[in-house]
């Protein structure tokens, strides 16, 4: 047995299971679409090469550069694994992991696996045509490289637990669409694309409510010079509150996440999977 009450083989059928997601994944259309995505960022890096505001202070291809990596970890933790959810559901895939003896924790011990692998893969492309186009962006050291690796996987640690909520909250790809696009509107506010401090204060506050907000602040932290916290809150990057607030969101997400998790799989049964079915066929969705 490992653990507590998991045995050795459910691990590394969870294993297998994670390689046979990614290889699948990548080698369809749709996994292939995030390499286009990458050169779309890319472009817009070139384009805003050359800008910058508050006086010269902050390059906005680095400031850009570090909103699009911290969207990418949110996007990969929290839309990804919320719609693989949704469609398991829907599909029998979590009903099948039920029948199974310790199916449901072989499942999604997988899906924390996959996960982080899933969002540093589109990182990756990103990262090295970075480097290419704006090399002062990029770290000098190679203790900065393993910060840099590090803020990315509390990132995703952070808002993977809050992805697993959205997927077992919302019983239908109609709501979950709508929570994306709070999400989008979320992302906007937080500060992850344009100095936060422009907005009205009140406004700031809401953003720190949010993840988003200290996600965008981590990779700022390390990815931009120092003189770049001028545009920051209080003019600072106030590295260890960040750090200690992706840790809470982290912890929190984890208390609540099984939680709701186990009530979405007692409720699962034939006649749900196949109303579900029903309801996608009548309305599409």
């Amino acid at each position: 047995m490992t653990g507590r009450g998991v045995p050795g083989a459910v691990l590394r059928a969870a294993w297998r299971q994670a390689g046979t997601t990614l290889r699948r994944k990548y080698t369809t259309a749709a996994g292939l679409g995030s390499v286009v995505t990458v050169v779309i960022v890319l472009g817009v890096l070139l384009l805003v090469r050359d800008v910058d505001f508050s006086g010269g202070q902050v390059a906005a291809g680095g400031y850009l550069l570090s909103g699009f990596l911290a969207f990418g970890a949110v996007a990969a933790a929290v839309m990804g694994v919320a719609g693989e959810l949704q469609t398991e559901r829907e599909d029998g895939t979590l009903l099948r992991a039920k029948a199974v003896p310790h199916g449901m924790s072989g499942h999604l011990i997988a899906k924390l696996l996959v996960t982080p692998l899933d969002a540093l893969v589109p990182v990756i492309p990103m990262v090295v045509g970075a480097s290419i186009l704006l090399p002062g962006a990029m770290p000098t050291d190679l203790g900065r490289w393993v910060l840099l690796l590090l803020v990315y996987l509390l990132a995703v640690a952070a808002m993977l637990p809050w992805g697993a909520v959205l997927g077992s909250v919302f019983r239908t790809m109609m709501g979950l669409a709508w929570s994306m696009i709070a999400i989008y509107g979320l992302a906007a506010l937080s500060g992850l694309f344009f100095p936060v401090t422009a907005m009205p204060t009140w406004l700031q506050w809401v953003a720190q409510a949010s993840p988003l907000y200290w996600i965008g602040l981590a990779f700022r932290w390390v990815l931009l010079p120092e003189s770049a916290a001028v545009v920051e809150i209080g003019g600072v990057w106030r590295a260890g509150v960040t750090l200690a607030v992706l840790a809470a969101w982290a912890v929190v997400g984890m208390i609540v996440a099984p939680v709701l998790l186990r009530r979405m799989a007692r409720r699962q049964s034939g006649s749900v999977v196949a109303a579900a079915r029903e309801r996608v066929l009548n309305k599409g969705y």
